[in-house]
């Protein structure tokens, strides 16, 4: 697991997390079995990308006026999660003075192709939790770390089997997109897993 030296934020990354031929199996399992929604926005707008969320029971949360309620876990994404949770460096706790929680839930995302995308956010709502694992599977899509003042700190493609963590004050100090990339064509899904705490 590789740091990368951002001021302000705490990055950890694995660009070889899953063997490719083992991630292309979970991606095209995960294609078909995930229970995947295109969801409204504000004014009827549809949220450019895919999504289903699953979890344990109670790890609802709320986010842009929306509330995701958890779905079962199945078994593929319960066994990447405790594998994901093995990768996840102590140290992602410990600099937060936290015990090592691990991951209730997951936010599963399908770039169908380049022009599906999501906007420049952060994930900073306190029921979310300060350490956010992202698995990236299928086509390699640009995902972007921003300042406050709009500077770039990070871009580059997340490739197939990679592993990106986000911890310490990361969501306070940066805001993260994948932002359209029409010459793409190909699918991407990328499974987010997080501590999701009920205030």
């Amino acid at each position: 697991m590789e740091t990368i030296p951002i001021p302000g934020a705490e990055i950890y990354y694995d660009k070889n997390f899953l063997p490719a031929e083992e991630a292309t199996i979970l991606f095209n399992i995960l294609l078909t079995k995930c229970a995947w929604q295109r969801h409204k926005a504000s004014f009827n707008y549809a949220v450019p990308r895919d999504e289903a969320y699953y979890g344990d029971p109670g790890s609802n949360y709320t986010y842009s006026r929306r509330e995701y309620k958890p779905l079962t876990w199945i078994p593929e994404l319960l066994s990447l999660r405790t594998r994901v949770e093995e990768a996840t460096p102590a140290t992602a706790y410990s600099n937060l003075s936290l015990p090592r929680l691990g991951y209730n839930a997951v936010l599963c995302n399908l770039y169908k192709n380049g022009n599906d995308s999501v906007g420049l956010h952060a994930d900073a709502e306190p029921e979310m939790g300060l350490v956010i694992a992202s698995v990236s599977l299928g086509a390699e899509r640009l995902f972007r770390l921003k300042g406050k003042n709009g500077a770039v700190a990070f871009a580059e493609r997340l490739p197939h089997g990679s592993l990106f963590i986000m911890a310490g004050r990361t969501q306070k100090n940066f805001k993260h997109e994948v932002p359209k990339e029409p010459d793409v064509a190909l699918p991407r899904i990328n499974l987010t897993f997080r501590h999701i705490e009920r205030k």
